[in-house]
């Protein structure tokens, strides 16, 4: 079965790993792939990280499986810090995933057992994974400009331009935060305006 498997292409941000390595400079800082390294290529624990482990060690009592939605609990806490406390709960459903690609993976087959007709609305640029993902759940794929290299400035008039031409059910991939790969982020007005006219 694996003889006849091709590899994949190579992804150009892991292939950033490879660059750091032979870069010989001393002063060097591993921030390529989401997680800070010192110069011996560890990853420290930070403190908080250590004492909510055992927070949360302390506070087990069973090691049974937690059920297809993860832990229910944190999921509630988290959609009440995400969406605010006066959200409509019974709107809001929320799982816990294998890291981000596993969750726009299990997105990608709910949207495609559930609106396979849907338009997947991904910015330009994005994370090199997206499209392939979306792809690979045979859904169909649109691009809205988000980010002006020259300028470094988020293009906010041209995606929501384009975002007015999409189709009632169609779906809009939107970085909440530290946008990837740009890190150029919408401001609150901004966000506003996504949101009334998604929404």
């Amino acid at each position: 079965m694996f003889e006849n498997l091709q590899p994949a292409p190579a992804d150009k941000i892991l292939a950033l790993i490879g660059l750091y390595r032979a870069d010989p400079r001393p002063d060097k800082v591993d921030l390529g792939v989401g997680v800070y390294k010192d110069r011996e290529g560890k990853t420290p624990v930070m403190r908080a990280v250590r004492e909510a482990e055992k927070r949360l060690l302390q506070g087990q009592d069973t090691k049974t499986y937690l059920g297809l939605a993860g832990d229910t609990a944190f999921n509630a806490a988290m959609a009440r810090l995400v969406f605010g406390p006066t959200a409509d709960m019974t709107r809001i459903r929320a799982a816990q995933a294998p890291g981000g690609s596993g969750a726009l993976r299990l997105v990608a087959e709910l949207l495609k057992r559930t609106r396979s007709d849907a338009t997947v609305w991904l910015s330009d640029p994005t994370w090199p994974n997206h499209m392939p993902v979306m792809r690979a759940a045979g859904l169909q794929i649109r691009e809205y400009p988000y980010f002006d290299a020259a300028s470094g400035a988020v293009r906010f008039d041209d995606m929501l331009n384009a975002l007015r031409a999409a189709n009632p059910g169609d779906v809009v991939l939107l970085h909440g935060c530290c946008h990837n790969p740009t890190g150029a982020n919408l401001d609150i007005s901004q966000w506003a305006a996504v949101a009334d006219l998604v929404v």
